[in-house]
């Protein structure tokens, strides 16, 4: 039980549903003809143009475990099915069907204030078969007319709250104490002191003169009228409601949809007044839009229709003209930028680049740099493999001739060339430090393949 009271610290709903918290049977008022269910809302049926929004059960802030459990009403859900029923065409005007003890204290007042600023734009009434207590009274006080079955119940304006204290531990030995910080004593108040009610107290008429003022403004009354003659926390029955103010008339579930089927009729009659009635310098664009505002959405659309598919053609072929135009321009400066970009080497990536409409000159060069850089790793690791592979020649072996190395002419003529290579820097010079090349030469010249055509600049 005490769950289920976590639920909500303030509750606008008669004290004995909020004592019990027993399930509330939902009964629909009696109706005598067939409805039908209202497309995409979750519970609204509708009849000759009016939609019947149920306000059934305890008023919960949303659909959870306690609407599921104990039945009810979701605000959540009725704030959707009523700006549905609000915005549907087919909808000429909104009934809530209220059977309700109320329930939470904080979200009915969004909601009678969204009911609220939408009056006039289509008629929207409440119908009380059996019960309109606290929150339900407050958010249908919110409609512009509330009719009332002469044994049904209306009131309990007011916010209550219940506070569990543990004197005993509990089932199972163990005793719960809350401890609050040192700057915030107004969060648990202790309603076993008298600072502790007079806090909760003051928390319960805040809301409560939020209800209280809502409601006087709602039905057109004074403060103190709705303090003093609409029950002082305490239910009217029907004619007793209708005669203080909290209600407009006696009747039943039929003869209200009846009402309001002849007024929907009668609204549809006066939309079509004849020429007569109105003076022709009173017909203006925010008239017809004021009065008729079906009329005004219909023309607005056919002449923006009319507009559309006469300027269409001329539109569209202008938009293509100067879309084509500057396309070209377009194309023209990207293939411009894309050669002023080239680098001799990289021409199939330059025609690539041009067919590409996607590329630009700034990709194509990203792409040339990247190739340019790809190859100087390749050539620096081919250097250096070389390199590897190159006898080792000491730079300073030729600093004195007597470090020459010395060799046997009857040597091997491998011996012979390394020896001539090492102490002869003019001729790793002529063959360009290449001495695979050199032995190759010296070799061809041991037999004879070799012609010396001139030897002017030879020293050796």
């Amino acid at each position: 039980m005490h769950d289920l009271l976590k639920i909500a610290k303030y509750w606008a709903i008669e004290p004995d549903i909020l004592k019990s918290l027993c399930r509330v049977d939902e009964i629909k008022s009696l109706s005598f003809q067939s409805e039908r269910r209202l497309s995409n809302t979750r519970s609204v049926l509708i009849r000759d143009g009016t939609a019947i929004i149920p306000l059934y059960g305890p008023i919960t802030a949303r659909s959870d475990l306690f609407s599921f459990f104990f039945g009810g009403t979701s605000l959540a859900d009725l704030a959707k099915d009523f700006q549905t029923a609000l915005d549907d065409d087919q909808v000429k005007a909104i009934l809530f069907d209220v059977d309700s003890p109320g329930g939470v204290a904080l979200g009915p007042s969004e909601m009678a204030d969204a009911i609220f600023k939408a009056r006039g734009k289509k008629p929207i009434w409440s119908y009380v078969g059996r019960n309109c207590s606290s929150a339900a009274y407050w958010i249908t006080s919110a409609t512009e007319k509330i009719i009332a079955n002469p044994s049904a119940l209306l009131g309990s304006i007011g916010v209550v709250t219940t506070i569990p204290v543990q004197e005993q531990p509990d089932s199972e030995g163990y005793k719960n104490i809350e401890i609050v910080s040192s700057n915030a004593k107004q969060k648990r108040p202790d309603p076993r002191t008298e600072e502790g009610m007079s806090e909760i107290k003051r928390e319960l008429n805040d809301l409560e003169s939020q209800f209280i003022e809502a409601i006087a403004r709602y039905r057109n009354v004074t403060v103190n009228t709705v303090k003093n003659d609409f029950g002082q926390g305490g239910v009217l029955i029907g004619k007793n409601a209708v005669a203080s103010g909290m209600a407009d008339s006696l009747g039943n579930y039929e003869e209200v949809l009846a009402e309001l089927n002849q007024k929907i009729s009668t609204n549809k009659q006066n939309k079509f007044m004849s020429k007569e009635t109105i003076e022709r310098s009173a017909i203006t664009a925010d008239f017809i839009k004021s009065e008729f505002p079906e009329i005004s959405e219909k023309l607005a659309k056919e002449n923006s229709e009319k507009i559309r598919s006469e300027t269409k053609e001329s539109s569209f072929a202008e938009g293509k003209k100067a879309g084509f135009n500057e396309g070209i321009e377009a194309e023209r400066k990207r293939i411009l930028a894309i050669e002023e970009a080239a680098l001799a080497g990289h021409e199939d990536l330059t025609a690539k680049a041009k067919q590409d409409g996607g590329m630009t000159a700034e990709k194509l060069a990203l792409q040339i740099v990247a190739r340019e850089k790809q190859r100087g790793t390749k050539y620096v690791e081919s250097q250096k493999e070389a390199e590897k592979e190159m006898p080792k020649v000491d730079p300073s072996f030729e600093s004195t001739s007597q470090e020459k190395t010395k060799v046997d002419k009857d040597a091997p003529l491998e011996d012979r060339a390394k020896a001539e290579w090492q102490n002869d820097s003019r001729l790793r010079s002529e063959f360009g430090n290449d001495y695979d090349a050199f032995l190759s030469f010296k070799k061809a010249s041991e037999n004879n393949q070799v012609k010396i055509l001139s030897t002017q600049n030879s020293k050796r």
